[in-house]
């Protein structure tokens, strides 16, 4: 690869040469080119030089003997500047010696101690990329993984600094707190008050991939209301359980201001699907709050067959008022889907299976304020095609003219879910772009991750279903593989309602709900 002023941007050589010969000839090539010349070769003596324009004021320049086979030669010259072409933007200098290693290492898969390899360009992508289905669903699993333990710690946050406030608001007094202490804390893991112990553990997992994060308060701002001087004198009452508090809440601050995820470039699909998973937006929670969150995997093969499906769900309480601390819960359920329904062990479960009402077996007791509940979760595993809430069909097929057309469809067969901000990302050859010929929303093409990026901002019973055409060089029907999907959607998968909630003298309870259906992987492999 050189320039027309003499400067080499990518060289590789496969006999040993001193490198001022190798200068020398670079030097003589300009030289020897004769302007409007029709075909592509010069010769000294003893020397060939073959050449192909392959951008502006840019060749793809091979040097050999004048004894070497001259139409080999030139079949080794176009597959080069191809596999060039396809590596880097050839219109762009600076992205040629960016890309020149890649380069280089194309060049050494096509020739081998001087004498051609038998490759073309499709093997030499596949041999040059060396792809792995099972390592970018493992990748899109991680993935997910980070993103939920980062908003697990923004909840946290959150709670800790509402209950802050409530105590503040109360005096700050150790009897309105419920009898916490520091053990009281979720990321302490410690109980509240005694009386019931959670079944979920509300922990993030952890992540390997998160910088590590220092708890130390210097670098983490105050959130704090109002800072006061140093006081002289015994301590106010509540002091302890505050301090306890804050430092849990600036523990958890600093971990969400250190925390990064790492951008794996090895998986454009898994890399598309984190950044276009919207968040759910936050809300104000009543003195009685119920979360319903459920994680999907559903793994389709290209010819349509479910490898895998898996819903697990679980509903939970955040009681932030002590008056409703003996609530119970009225659900109403449609199990079609043949689920695996479990009760917190400290939850009448006869009750619930007669009268479908979340209540504690002791009605003495109470559950332990401002602090995620898991009271009721449940798991559906389908093998039956049917059962995909949301169907992705993928046809890649050649044409005569060396292009893939590439057709999609989507079809929601769930009407009563809503899916918001739908991402289907497509991967891409590299370097290609591709001719989109109809589309039912949007598209994006991300060049740095070799992907298309098909949005569609609402998929309901309005509409349900959809397509995308596109065509794009290129001679591999599976390099469009995986394709993933990420999607919000504010309805739950089982079909579960709160149909109301009264308290301990059977008056009902105002409540705030959030629901979440969040895929951790869905993708058609």
């Amino acid at each position: 690869m050189r320039t027309r002023n003499s400067v080499a941007l990518a060289s590789r050589q496969f006999v040993e040469m001193p490198r001022t010969r190798i200068e020398g000839l670079l030097a003589s090539f300009p030289k020897l080119m004769v302007p409007g010349q029709q075909h592509t070769t010069v010769e000294t003596d003893t020397i060939r030089y073959l050449y192909q324009p392959i951008g502006e004021e840019m060749y793809a320049v091979l040097i050999t003997t004048r004894q070497n086979n001259i139409v080999q030669d030139m079949d080794t010259l176009h597959l080069m500047a191809r596999a060039v072409s396809d590596i880097c933007d050839v219109t762009d200098q600076q992205d040629v010696v960016l890309r020149g290693f890649d380069i280089i290492l194309a060049f050494d898969e096509i020739i081998t101690q001087g004498y051609r390899d038998n490759v073309d360009l499709a093997k030499l992508r596949m041999i040059t990329e060396m792809e792995s289905q099972e390592e970018k669903i493992q990748e899109i699993i991680e993935n997910n993984k980070q993103r939920e333990a980062k908003q697990e710690l923004k909840r946290q946050a959150k709670m800790f600094d509402q209950q802050r406030r409530e105590a503040a608001k109360r005096g700050m007094g150790e009897s309105s707190m419920g009898g916490m202490g520091s053990s009281g804390s979720i990321l302490g893991g410690g109980r509240m008050g005694g009386s019931y112990e959670p079944l979920l553990s509300r922990e993030p997992e952890p992540v390997r991939s998160f910088a590590s994060a220092s708890p130390t308060r210097s670098n983490t701002p105050s959130i704090s209301a109002n800072a006061r001087g140093m006081r002289l004198g015994r301590k106010p009452k509540g002091a302890d359980a505050m301090g306890a508090m804050q430092n849990e809440i600036d523990l958890t601050q600093s971990l969400m201001d250190n925390m990064s995820i790492v951008d794996s470039t090895a998986a454009p699909a898994a890399s598309a699907a984190s950044r276009a998973t919207p968040t759910m937006p936050p809300m104000d929670m009543k003195g009685v709050h119920v979360q319903i969150e459920e994680h999907i995997v559903a793994v389709v093969n290209r010819d349509g067959g479910l490898e895998q499906m898996e819903v697990k769900g679980d509903l939970s309480l955040v009681i932030s008022d002590p008056a409703y601390a003996n609530v119970q819960v009225g659900v109403v359920t449609n199990n079609k889907h043949n689920a695996q329904v479990k009760t917190h062990p400290k939850v009448d479960k006869r009750r619930f299976n007669t009268d479908a009402v979340i209540a504690l077996k002791d009605a003495a007791s109470s559950f332990p304020l401002s602090q995620p509940i898991g009271v009721l979760k449940w798991r559906i595993v389908s093998t039956n095609e049917d059962d995909i809430p949301l169907t992705i069909n993928c046809w890649p097929s050649l044409s005569a003219t060396g292009t893939v057309d590439v057709n999609i469809e989507y079809e929601l067969t769930h009407p009563k879910l809503e899916l918001n901000g739908v991402v289907i990302s497509i991967p891409l050859p590299p370097g290609a772009q591709p001719t989109v010929c109809d589309v039912d929303g949007v598209y994006e093409v991300d060049r740095a991750h070799s992907t298309l990026e098909w949005q569609i901002p609402t998929i309901d019973a309005s509409n349900s279903n959809g397509s995308l055409d596109f065509s794009v060089p290129g001679t591999d029907a599976g390099l469009f593989f995986p394709v993933v999907v990420s999607f919000a959607c504010e309805k739950p998968y089982y079909d579960i309602d709160v149909s109301g909630i009264t308290g301990a003298d059977n008056e009902a309870v105002d409540f705030s709900q959030n629901i979440a259906l969040i895929p951790d992987q869905y993708a058609v492999i």
